[in-house]
């Protein structure tokens, strides 16, 4: 009989799905909106999902009864209460398959290596660091949120770009480039609009996150301090790489660290910077670019979940 396995990358404005046959060919994708449970409410999130899933059934021609797992990598799935409400929202649709709801960096890092063993470095908005080692254990650094954490961020290096404005036109520190960008984007006529702005978004983390890439404007036409935003935050995902190794691979350096999100993926100059930052904690540990993109992570992950899953029922009732 024909198995099927269903691989859902869910983010936090869109959602990706893949449907792959037991040799991993993918045979369908589809994308629908958000299906966050934290950011939407409920039935927002069935209601997207009933489509994802529905749609990538009827352009596979596969039958619901024929998926035998579906992997769902969710922002924010880490709790038990957060694993069995996925759980029960799949069984609605797919009954019959075993359902794997997983973080979502988790997808990330096996489509990035190919594998599920290494560490996933995200900068996005937010940051996260996330492994695992080959025993399947799993650890995390960092995901702490903006108020107490995100370090090496786009939230985090859009907010130093900020401030170094304020301070640059206090007189606290010398001039920076960052105040014409800055300035120039916003249309403003004097730094002190940037606390109107920050008031009127309410600290918006991702507003903020955005002003990442004025930060990287200022760094490629020279500005010191720009520099030494990048590279400080650099540091700040080194460290939380390298305490992720700690965790996971004490004696072992069979393993990579795979970036994630547009800072690391898009500016290659932080990428270098962060590559840098590694090489000082965690010598001969390669630092890469994804291979493959998350969702087909989701659809490897559902996989090699089900052979466990298989050879331990076949295990059982040896």
């Amino acid at each position: 009989m024909a198995r099927y396995v269903i691989g859902i990358d869910g983010g936090g404005t869109k959602t990706l799905g893949a449907i792959a046959d037991d040799t991993g060919t993918i045979l369908a994708q589809f994308e629908v909106g958000s299906t966050n449970h934290h950011s939407n409410p409920l039935d927002v999130v069935k209601s997207n999902l009933r489509e994802l899933i529905s749609t990538l059934l009827a352009k596979a021609n596969v039958r619901a009864e024929d998926v035998a797992c579906v992997c769902s990598g969710m922002a924010g799935v880490d709790r038990p209460d957060d694993k069995a409400l996925v759980k029960n929202i799949m069984a609605e649709f797919l009954p019959s398959a075993l359902a794997v709801p997983v973080n979502d960096g988790l997808i990330a890092l096996v489509g990035g290596t190919m594998r599920a063993v290494g560490i996933i470095v995200i900068s996005g908005t937010g940051s996260i660091a996330v492994g695992v080692n080959k025993h399947g254990v799993q650890g995390r650094a960092g995901g702490w949120g903006h108020i107490l954490g995100d370090e090496g961020s786009g939230y985090m290096i859009g907010l130093r770009g900020l401030r170094a404005v304020c301070r640059a036109y206090d007189g606290r520190t010398g001039p920076t480039l960052l105040q014409e960008i800055v300035m120039n984007h916003f249309g403003f006529e004097r730094p002190e609009q940037i606390l109107g702005w920050t008031k009127q978004i309410q600290g918006n983390k991702t507003e903020i996150g955005a002003l990442s890439r004025l930060v990287h404007q200022a760094y490629e036409r020279g500005d010191a301090t720009a520099a030494q935003i990048l590279r400080e935050e650099a540091e700040e995902l080194a460290l939380a790489a390298a305490a992720v190794a700690k965790k996971l691979f004490p004696d072992d350096s069979d393993y990579e660290i795979v970036v994630g999100g547009g800072n690391l993926r898009k500016a290659r100059h932080f990428f270098e910077m962060f590559q840098a930052a590694v090489a000082k904690r965690l010598p001969g540990i390669p630092v890469i670019l994804p291979r493959r993109e998350p969702v087909e992570g989701a659809v490897i992950y559902a996989l090699e979940q089900l052979r466990r899953h298989e050879a331990a029922a076949a295990g059982a009732t040896a």
